[in-house]
């Protein structure tokens, strides 16, 4: 199991990091140790905070607090009078990555972020793009100060664009595939329900028995309450 996604390298390592990574929320939750309270205590330790940011990736709020450790790591280099190159292009790279993603995706009728999340980070880090060809105009993730710093270093570019308009072959590509997948756990769905409801030697039928009927109707519901809940947390 690839602890972190953004060194998953096939479909299935993200697919099974995803399962992984719920779960592990989940139970944080649950606990109390969730990682977005965790990251409010590291707000004077920058690399500590970067370091959790990015274990959390693809999160959008990961990408945000990454960004926010690593300006605060690019101000400590300035003020020490220290090149910040590295810190800077960590900075650009997070913008980037987080430009592949849209809010929402028409196809899916579902959050962006399911499609990222479907994405093996190796993957998604691989893809080509340079400052100047990507620019910084359209990169949600970056501030005023974050550009004053890159024109500063790496002057103007040539163009401004998002990852995702860039390489919009790879978002459909996976958005398909997620599409697929929904489309086969549904017709899996729907047919365990049908395979239920042919087979009278499991189930009263509540039309032929009236002194059982709400008994029936209550089981009937329970089992597709189960049904749903184990495709909606099964992936």
């Amino acid at each position: 199991m690839t602890e972190s996604w953004h060194e998953t390298e096939t479909d299935l390592d993200a697919e099974e990091h995803a399962l992984d990574f719920w779960s592990r929320h989940r139970d944080e939750l649950q606990t109390g140790e969730f990682w977005a309270d965790r990251i409010k205590k590291l707000r004077g330790e920058p690399e500590k905070r970067l370091a959790l940011a990015i274990a959390n990736l693809p999160l959008p709020a990961s990408f945000r607090e990454a960004a926010i450790a690593s300006r605060a790591l690019i101000r400590d280099k300035r003020k020490q009078k220290i090149k910040y190159d590295e810190e800077l292009a960590l900075l650009y790279w997070l913008a980037a990555i987080n430009s592949f993603s849209i809010p929402y995706s028409d196809v899916l009728k579902e959050p962006g972020y399911n499609v990222v999340e479907s994405v093996p980070g190796k993957k998604l880090k691989g893809l080509p793009f340079s400052y100047q060809s990507l620019g910084y105009k359209k990169l949600e993730l970056l501030n005023k100060t974050d550009v004053k710093w890159l024109s500063e270093l790496w002057g103007e570019p040539e163009e401004h664009i998002t990852l995702h308009e860039m390489h919009n072959d790879i978002w459909r590509e996976y958005e398909g595939k997620l599409k697929a997948k929904r489309m086969n756990r549904d017709r899996e769905f729907m047919k365990s329900i049908n395979e239920l409801g042919s087979s009278p030697a499991q189930l009263p039928n509540p039309l032929n028995d009236s002194k059982g009927s709400s008994k029936g109707k209550w089981l009937i519901a329970g089992i597709v309450i189960a049904l749903i809940l184990a495709a909606v947390y099964g992936g």
